[in-house]
């Protein structure tokens, strides 16, 4: 499947993953700057050093589709049509979750808790260590930690579930 402008993996995996990612990507991200590229041994190496499993749903999305690099527009819509969503800045790569999780626990950052993205204040979107155990975890709520408050909020019951709320009634007719 070809997006922007580049051949996608989503092909033969298509049946394993939501397509919710995808769907985020081409409504909030600029067709110049196409999601970036997961390896799947980055991913696995990050997995080993956090002594964790990624979400299968979590990690079919992103192998398929990379991480999208949404625009400004996404927070400006949430904004100006008064959602309760918080804005995604970015997804982070696979070693910058290792890095993010471990530097900002140094500083207060919850020690049970993997870092997976922020919003434009710094905030972080995250999974449980408590939901990440065992051989194989097929899906995992995500969270919202806000650095200034120090509070946890569920923001979805699943990664797809979560980004699909970017996507849902409330964007319609909204792009980058």
């Amino acid at each position: 499947v070809a997006i922007f402008g580049r051949e996608s993996r989503l092909g033969a995996s298509m049946g394993s993953i939501t397509g919710i990612l995808l769907a985020f990507a081409v409504q909030w991200s600029h067709p110049d700057y196409p999601p970036v590229k997961v390896n799947r041994s980055e991913l696995r190496n990050s997995e080993v050093s956090l002594g964790i499993r990624f979400p299968e749903d979590y990690k079919a999305e992103i192998l398929a589709v990379g991480l999208p690099n949404p625009t400004l527009a996404l927070l400006s819509a949430i904004v100006d049509r008064e959602s309760d969503l918080h804005d995604l800045a970015e997804l982070s790569a696979p070693n910058a979750i290792v890095a993010e999780t471990t530097a900002w626990r140094k500083i207060g950052f919850p020690q049970n808790l993997i870092v997976i993205g922020h919003d434009s204040m710094g905030n972080k979107f995250c999974f449980d260590i408590a939901d990440l155990q065992g051989d194989t975890v097929s899906s995992a709520p995500v969270y919202f930690w806000d650095h200034n408050f120090g509070t946890l909020e569920l923001v979805g019951d699943s990664f797809p579930d979560w980004i699909g709320n970017y996507v849902g009634e409330w964007s319609t007719g909204l792009t980058y």
